[in-house]
């Protein structure tokens, strides 16, 4: 996987660049541990909108500015179409609408239903998805290398049959690597399932240490490569220090 190793590292400084291959490229250059890029704002986004959601089903009142932080957080974790999918407004409109309802709010004065809805959805709930997806990924990449002249325009048909390889190399370097969050604490992150069979990058994200360690585990990487077909089995089973993998044969092994 060197020459892979090399394209991403060296694609992730390309102006104008593109998120996801700038993604790759920092973990091919830096794959113990991260403290920069999408998936690491992610898992922040991510555990600011769980500690939330945690002290409610404590049973604590949520202050109008922790409202505020958690709401900010889901916002910036979903996309466009599910805030329409929530709520039916567009995001300006929703996050104008939920600034509008923490003012009144803090001011004591009574909501107008909309208000009210968002400030519900987006301000008192946990929320997550992932920050990307090898479909993103390989599409970018493929953008990348033709403006770069690496790949003639006419041939991004073929290349693109790679598809499968470099998902198979997103998820061996994302797989074992750790995300230092903006508290100290650090996300595991480990290959895993989704429900219909697909492999994926999932994040161990703590975001409660006392009187009980608890962590939520999302998906941060999204594949369209069957388990089945793409990965040893040995490899999704959950251990303490993730396995190390190599590609041979278009799926994941144990590395020896």
């Amino acid at each position: 996987m060197t020459d892979l190793d090399r394209l991403f590292a060296d694609l992730r400084m390309a102006t104008p660049g593109r998120a996801s291959v700038q993604e790759i490229g920092h973990f091919a250059a830096h794959r113990g541990e991260r403290d920069t890029g999408i998936s690491l704002q992610r898992a922040n986004y991510i555990q600011t909108s769980a500690r939330l959601w945690q002290r409610q089903m404590n049973g604590e009142r949520p202050s109008i500015e922790a409202i505020g932080e958690a709401g900010r957080a889901n916002f910036a974790i979903m996309p466009d179409s599910k805030i329409r999918e929530k709520v039916g407004l567009s995001r300006q409109t929703a996050t104008q609408s939920f600034s509008k309802g923490l003012r009144k709010l803090s001011a004591g004065k009574p909501l107008k239903a909309r208000e009210a809805d968002v400030v519900q959805v987006f301000g008192l709930s946990m929320m997550w998805q992932y920050a990307l997806d090898d479909a993103l990924l390989v599409n970018d990449f493929t953008d990348l290398l033709v403006a770069d002249g690496a790949l003639a325009s006419d041939s991004r048909t073929d290349f693109e049959k790679v598809h499968t390889f470099i998902s198979l190399y997103a998820l061996s370097i994302m797989h074992g690597s750790k995300l230092k969050l903006i508290d100290g604490e650090l996300a595991q992150l480990r290959l895993a399932t989704s429900d219909a069979g697909l492999l994926r990058i999932t994040a161990e994200i703590p975001f409660v240490q006392t009187p009980i360690p608890m962590m939520t585990i999302v998906p941060l990487f999204e594949s369209s490569l069957a388990a089945s077909q793409h990965c040893d089995p040995s490899l999704l089973v959950t251990q303490v220090s993730p396995l190390p993998v190599d590609i041979e044969d278009g799926r994941l092994i144990a590395l020896a």
